[in-house]
């Protein structure tokens, strides 16, 4: 029986691609040695994962600290001239501000179990995002409370302990797999991974399309 449901948030809850983040690429373009918007997308994506990935207890950074290192490689590796405060702004801005997908709030207030958002952004954008969106969790562990993002399982192993349950009373729900998938699994938890139309190669995980047929996959 399932207990309690995990989901991610950015790219699951709320789409990734807001307002911000376009103004952000589009600065990135005008100020930089790069001018194609997916190279820009792609830079962005690939430093941040990288710093997620290595940023581990002792040597944790945190969501801010990453953003400041992601615009020093840019200055550095692709001529980025832009104003640094206003760039870190849109950011922020983004983390609180991105829309939530339509589904997503349909299947917060349908699930018959508790909900808790295991995230890599910071907790403090976090809960200014939720309140914006009028979304109710029963709780948020983010990479700030265990000093580890995703896929590391200690924030996965918190969300267990915060929620009170066992792995195999839970399912977590994220639209990465080397993330969440990854993640959910190395602490003992059922993944189902959300697609939202996008083909993955990945065939050893239940997928759903949207977060509807997550409720109807996961409470058959």
């Amino acid at each position: 029986m399932i207990k309690a449901v995990f989901i991610d948030y950015m790219g699951t809850t709320v789409n990734e691609h807001s307002p911000e983040m376009a103004e952000i690429v589009g600065r990135f373009c005008k100020h930089s040695v790069l001018h194609d918007p997916r190279q820009i997308q792609k830079f962005i994506l690939d430093t941040r994962r990288r710093y997620e990935a290595d940023s581990y207890l002792d040597g944790y950074l945190t969501e801010d600290e990453i953003v400041e290192r992601i615009i020093s490689d840019a200055e550095e590796q692709i001529g980025l001239a832009d104003d640094r405060a206003a760039l870190v702004g849109l950011i922020r801005s983004h983390w609180v501000n991105a829309p939530v997908f339509p589904d997503a709030p349909v299947f917060f207030d349908q699930c018959p179990a508790p909900i808790y958002i295991i995230t890599n952004n910071g907790l403090p954008y976090m809960e200014q995002a939720l309140r914006r969106n009028g979304l109710k969790v029963a709780g948020v562990v983010s990479g700030d409370t265990v000093r580890a993002y995703k896929p590391h399982r200690e924030i996965f192993d918190e969300a267990l302990r915060l929620s009170g349950c066992a792995a195999e009373e839970v399912v977590h729900i994220g639209d990465s797999y080397d993330t969440d998938v990854v993640g959910a699994r190395s602490a003992g938890i059922r993944p189902v991974l959300l697609l939202r139309g996008h083909r993955q190669e990945h065939d050893d995980v239940e997928t759903v399309d949207d977060l509807t047929q997550a409720l109807n996959l996961i409470f058959k």
